[in-house]
């Protein structure tokens, strides 16, 4: 499956993406927000759970003009029954709306495919732009919590069932 919008391409991931996901998650400034950077070892380790892992629904995002990747984007399921929302983007591309477009054509997408009617997202106290990406695909504070890392904010969304007259329960996801 291809997601496309006006400016992004999102694709599954292959082995051939493997160099520019270790050079994204080994950035410290592309990692600033997402505990620190990681080594080539352990990005690689993910890597590998990302194109093998079936609880892992990943999509790499390209510049839909010249196919450079510019980013990442993924929902995880299997936590506790519990769906969890991700997403990283090269510092080349920040503040160009470039995520939300991405975003807001994988995230009900991706819902939609897995049927999902909860699902869970964190963002760095202070980290304003992903707060905002968060909130424009309808997630809502949840509270604050502290790893070792500090603290952060735990939001989450949650789809509106639509009771229609004849009890047939219909799942749509707003706002988008």
């Amino acid at each position: 499956m291809t997601i496309v919008t006006r400016r992004t391409l999102l694709i599954p991931y292959t082995e051939a993406l493997e160099s520019e996901f270790l050079m994204l998650n080994c950035c410290a400034k592309n990692r600033a927000q997402m505990n620190g950077p990681k080594t080539v070892a352990s990005a690689r380790k993910l890597f590998q759970r990302v194109i093998g892992d079936p609880d892992i629904h990943a999509m790499a995002v390209l510049d839909n003009y010249n196919r450079e990747y510019m980013g990442h984007v993924y929902v995880e399921t299997g936590l506790h029954n519990q769906a969890e929302l991700a997403y990283i983007f090269d510092k080349a591309y920040w503040g160009q709306g470039l995520a939300s477009e991405a975003l807001k054509a994988y995230f009900p997408h991706i819902c939609q495919q897995l049927n999902l009617t909860h699902v869970k997202a964190t963002a760095n106290i202070g980290h304003e732009a992903s707060i905002a990406i968060l909130r424009k695909l309808g997630f809502t504070m949840a509270g604050i919590d502290e790893d070792d890392f500090g603290p952060f904010y735990c939001f989450e969304w949650r789809s509106i069932a639509m009771h229609q007259a004849d009890d047939v329960v219909v799942s749509e996801t707003y706002p988008l």
